[in-house]
């Protein structure tokens, strides 16, 4: 039995303003975003070089939704072609249902894009994110038009670690220009991992990360705590398979 559903993108559709990028930002809801995402003094750290890992495999998004909103996100690279992401990233009830349009950026560090530019071709998202909305399978994947130029790739691993770091594209700071990143204690439940680690809206979607090469979980949720689902082995291997 398939785990995921698949969704083709029409790369002829709508371009995103560049301008609506760079002046406005939509967060999508399904975030709980408010300030308590931030757990206190803010203590995230500012991350200016991209071209090592985890660094240069985490990717900024821009999507499209059907009702004419551009939304803000994160990804991380699994391989040149894939990036897993937030469902809601994807597909959200919403904003409309499947994204139109998605840009990914690699390494994204204020105005410089070290590997350039693209373009999601196919997206999906688990069924129990699209049926039922279930929190903890807010979880979902990106195929691009051509592949990332880099070496290596983060590493999705199946791990109950006590100890993780998130690293994404937080929308409050430096207009979502810049990656940022903090480290925490995690706790785990019920296939999601909560932490104290700060985080905003437009970090959806970026790894929670076990060490420099390898993710451990989505990053999905605020609230203080906030939260990540964590990765399982069906939705590895189909994504790998794909």
């Amino acid at each position: 039995m398939k785990e995921l559903i698949y969704h083709e993108l029409n790369v002829k559709s709508e371009s995103i303003d560049e301008t609506e990028i760079m002046l406005e930002y939509w967060i999508e809801s399904e975030e709980e975003l408010a300030d308590y995402s931030r757990c206190g003094i803010d203590q995230r750290q500012k991350v200016v070089g991209t071209n090592m890992l985890p660094y240069n495999a985490i990717c900024k998004l821009y999507t499209k939704g059907k009702n004419g909103k551009t939304y803000v996100g994160s990804g991380w690279l699994v391989s040149g072609t894939k990036l897993y992401t937030a469902g809601h990233c994807v597909f959200s009830k919403k904003s409309g249902g499947w994204k139109e349009k998605i840009i990914v950026i690699p390494g994204k560090s204020g105005l410089l894009e070290p590997y350039g530019r693209f373009e999601a071709v196919s997206v999906c998202a688990t069924k129990g994110w699209i049926d039922n909305g279930s929190a903890r399978y807010d979880m979902g994947a990106i195929k691009l038009n051509a592949p990332v130029p880099l070496d290596e790739f983060l590493k999705p691993v199946i791990d109950d670690s006590d100890d993780g770091e998130v690293c994404g594209y937080p929308a409050d700071r430096d207009r979502g220009m810049f990656q940022y990143k903090m480290r925490e204690s995690l706790t785990k439940k019920g296939g999601r991992f909560y932490y104290e680690i700060d985080t905003y809206g437009g970090q959806s979607g970026c790894p929670l990360l076990k060490n420099r090469s390898e993710g451990i979980g989505i990053h999905n949720y605020g609230g203080c705590p906030n939260k990540s689902s964590d990765l399982y082995e069906e939705f590895i291997q189909e994504v790998a398979n794909w």
